[in-house]
């Protein structure tokens, strides 16, 4: 490679497989399911592996709602085994689109998860790691930062009696108190990190950002805004671009209203505007990575339960289907999860990974206490517990303050993981 030598040292690669179940699997994301009737955007799972200074680490999205640890160890356990990447730098996230398939009992039986096709899986993505490993070859990188301020709100309001409706249930909200506004803020910041070979051809892109990816919503299968994203990337700088989302922090974080085209569309505009300007780092980066084992507390369902469903603005019959929830939970019996931390490092930037959908007050927390000066909350990685939420929203109410399998963790529980990764972090900031 022309220039500087040490560059030699970083070596990148990328690829993507198609994992769109067959048309007529059902599709998540609501308290009912929904039957497929097409094709939108595939569904893929996407992998970048990096190696610097003889180290590796891989990065690997999936195009689906959730993903459980069980599916997630099985699949690093056989790209490990096909790549000789240590399995705890092969790190995953899950985009949390809401037009894919049921990967687990979300507010359902057996009946919703198309097993045969999930049962595959973990072997579909492993070979996406070893396609990306085989194709390495001498890159540069860059990171970029652009903000949006127009595409999410929080959508979580206030009230005078302290109590939090969400904003698609303000129709039930009382006549009788006032709102005092939205519960918590947004985080509007992109982040982008960009990997060109030695022509000065973009091969891939990775970008983080803080929204919901439920801004489809259809009845056809779509990785929702960051496929767009993607297909935007490619039409401006090539086929050969391979675009790795990053979930954000968005628990509470929610489209203003446009679909998933205009949302990626406007995102996409913004990502490319700072890819044009991209100037790639003439010092390989240092990789690091980490993996945690942590028990997690379950929230209490035998406290205020009814309380808070009545008052939590959803329909009659939806509060059937909390209510439901808290018996199936009951009689599990359990009162803990194991589950898995994770937590990276490509050069001056950390990203520290939740099992869950996480609030989006604790990931500005994440970035404040950070040793890293740019750090990235990713939320939906290495395994799903539901909601991760403040003590805040938790005395508040509302629909992710319920009690279901999509919001297990209690409050102190979710307070433990997140100084548990920002350790992680100052572990790795120092190698």
């Amino acid at each position: 490679m022309p220039g500087n030598q040490e560059q030699e040292f970083l070596k990148v690669g990328a690829a993507e497989v198609d994992i769109t179940p067959p048309v007529g699997t059902l599709l998540s994301g609501s308290l009912e399911p929904r039957v497929s009737i097409g094709v939108e955007d595939p569904l893929y799972v996407k992998t970048m592996v990096l190696e610097s200074a003889g180290r590796k680490l891989a990065y690997v999205i999936f195009d689906l709602i959730a993903l459980d640890r069980k599916d997630g160890d099985r699949f690093v356990s056989l790209a490990s085994e096909k790549t000789s990447i240590p399995a705890n730098n092969i790190v995953w996230a899950a985009s949390h689109t809401h037009t894919g398939p049921y990967t687990s009992l979300l507010f359902g039986d057996k009946s919703v998860v198309n097993s045969s096709w999930l049962s595959g899986l973990p072997e579909k993505a492993a070979e996406c790691v070893a396609a990306a490993d085989a194709s390495r070859k001498p890159a540069m990188f860059s990171r970029q930062r652009s903000f949006h301020y127009g595409l999410g709100h929080n959508r979580r309001v206030t009230f005078k009696n302290g109590k939090a409706l969400n904003t698609w249930n303000l129709g039930q909200s009382p006549d009788d108190v006032q709102s005092i506004g939205s519960s918590g803020p947004i985080d509007p910041e992109i982040g982008i990190f960009s990997f060109e070979d030695g022509e000065g051809r973009l091969m891939a892109v990775m970008f983080h950002f803080t929204l919901h990816t439920n801004t489809n919503f259809g009845p056809r299968f779509s990785g929702d805004y960051p496929a767009v994203v993607a297909a935007r990337i490619r039409e401006r700088f090539g086929p050969q671009a391979v675009t790795l989302f990053v979930p954000g922090a968005c628990a509470d974080i929610n489209t203003n209203g446009g679909r998933h085209r205009e949302v990626g569309d406007k995102l996409a505009e913004k990502i490319m505007g700072a890819l044009e300007n991209r100037k790639s780092d003439n010092i390989p980066p240092v990789l690091a990575s980490a993996k945690r084992e942590v028990v997690v507390s379950r929230r209490d369902f035998d406290i205020d339960q009814e309380e808070r469903i009545s008052s939590s603005g959803w329909t009659a019959k939806a509060q059937e289907c909390f209510r439901r929830e808290i018996e199936i939970m009951r009689e599990e019996g359990k009162k803990e999860d194991i589950t898995l931390l994770q937590a990276w490092r490509i050069g001056n930037a950390g990203f520290a990974s939740l099992p869950g959908e996480l609030f989006v007050d604790w990931g500005l927390e994440i970035k404040r206490k950070s040793p890293f000066r740019w750090t990235y909350p990713v939320e939906l990685g290495g395994d799903y517990l539901g909601y991760l939420v403040t003590g805040k929203a938790w005395q508040e109410g509302g629909y992710e303050s319920l009690v279901a399998r999509s919001a297990r963790p209690s409050c102190e529980g979710v307070e433990m993981m997140v100084g548990n990764v920002l350790d992680m972090l100052r572990e790795i900031e120092g190698e």
